[in-house]
């Protein structure tokens, strides 16, 4: 029984493209089946299953090709081969960073606020070098706030999870932190009063939300908090890490 490399290649990537829908969408019908609330529209993404469904299409076109035709040279399971490959690069084009940013700057401006999300524009590494430096300051309650957690409330709906991010920082120092992330990541919709108490998802490490007053006036108060020089080490890393990957990606 001879090796069939054509079959052993495209059965990965086909593996490969539907473990990623399952990891994606399985969480969402986890949610639908517990009945907790989910945003259809939103969850689903259109772009995103439009161009998944032409790459499968074109996958399972190039497979059912090969073994279909006859023929007595390699041309046709080449041309089957990269059939299948421009296939699988429209599966995993939507999963890139540039694709999920091209899709959030084409949302019209009115449906920011309809959808009830931050829109932060942060990367997966992004959110978790910010987490983890949080962490080892212990500006962050480790036993309440999980990086899954954390990543769900700065980029996700908030109707759609239960997550929070609990923090172990007085008013001055969060309104410190709502200033450096802002700054640092210019593109979102976000404002203080949606930030720590609109959307009920910023809250102290007792479970209490913050009072939204007590955070606006803070710098009327107090010129630095006691969190200052943690916090600006902590978003000077992130900017520094930004500049880096801007260098990378222009040579």
């Amino acid at each position: 029984m001879s090796f069939d490399l054509f079959k052993y290649l495209t059965t990965l990537g086909f593996i490969y493209i539907y473990g990623r829908l399952i990891l994606h969408y399985g969480e969402m019908l986890w949610a639908y089946m517990m009945n907790e609330r989910i945003l259809w529209n939103i969850k689903i993404e259109r772009p995103r299953i439009l161009f998944m469904g032409l790459g499968l299409g074109v996958m399972h076109l190039a497979v059912y090709s090969r073994y279909t035709i006859e023929s007595d040279t390699l041309l046709v399971p080449a041309i089957s081969f990269l059939v299948f490959l421009a296939g699988f690069f429209l599966s995993i084009l939507p999963w890139t960073e540039k694709f999920k940013n091209s899709m959030q700057s084409q949302k019209p401006a009115g449906s920011l606020k309809k959808d009830k999300n931050f829109n932060l524009a942060i990367s997966e590494g992004q959110i978790q070098k910010l987490y983890h430096n949080l962490m080892r300051y212990d500006l962050l309650n480790s036993e309440k706030t999980s990086l899954l957690d954390f990543k769900k409330v700065l980029t996700e709906n908030w109707e759609t999870h239960n997550s929070k991010i609990h923090f172990n920082m007085d008013g001055a120092s969060c309104r410190e932190f709502y200033d450096y992330l802002t700054r640092t990541f210019p593109e979102n919709s976000l404002t203080m009063k949606n930030f720590f108490e609109t959307s009920k998802l910023v809250i102290r490490s007792d479970g209490k939300p913050y009072k939204y007053n007590t955070i606006k006036s803070a710098p009327l108060k107090t010129v630095s908090s006691k969190e200052n020089d943690r916090l600006n080490k902590i978003f000077q890393e992130l900017t520094l890490n930004q500049a880096r990957s801007k260098v990378d990606k222009s040579f």
